[in-house]
């Protein structure tokens, strides 16, 4: 609310982990709402809960007593990453099944952070750092494609 406050309305790209599935097509329909002589402020990030005593990969919800899991799709992720990492799963071919598309991105968009996430002292401390980086790729490539389409 703060945010919207100070910089006005907002466009969502994001999806789940708060990876951007709106993807270039959603950016293209996000450009159609930057007002003439306006701007574009974008801004991107991993969805991780942290407690308020820092405990990462939980999140204290509000009107709720259970300290729970957040977000639930890295968290998946990053465990069925791990099965592929040390041997106890194989990769699923079924994993872009369109009834849970934006899960089985996630699980193969950080595939390539797996030795990272092994070799990390805290696994869940490391996890938004590589969703960030998956994140990151996506995001420079998505703004790299579309930003012709910012009026100027």
């Amino acid at each position: 609310d703060e945010f919207v406050d100070i910089y006005g309305t907002n466009f969502n790209l994001g999806g789940l982990a708060g990876f951007p599935f709106a993807g270039n097509t959603g950016w293209g329909a996000m450009s159609a709402h930057v007002p003439d002589n306006g701007y574009c402020l974008t801004i991107h990030g991993p969805h991780v809960g942290i407690t308020k005593d820092g405990l990462i990969g939980k999140v204290e919800r509000s009107g709720i007593a259970l300290v729970d899991s957040c977000c639930g799709s890295a968290i998946a992720a990053s465990g069925y990453l791990q099965g592929i990492t040390d041997g106890s799963a194989s990769i699923n071919p079924a994993i872009q099944s369109f009834s849970d598309f934006q899960q089985g991105a996630v699980q193969e968009l950080i595939l390539p952070h797996g030795k990272r996430l092994a070799r990390a002292g805290d696994r869940m401390r490391e996890l938004p750092y590589a969703l960030y980086d998956s994140q990151e790729a996506m995001v420079t490539d998505i703004v790299n494609t579309g930003k012709a389409s910012i009026k100027k």
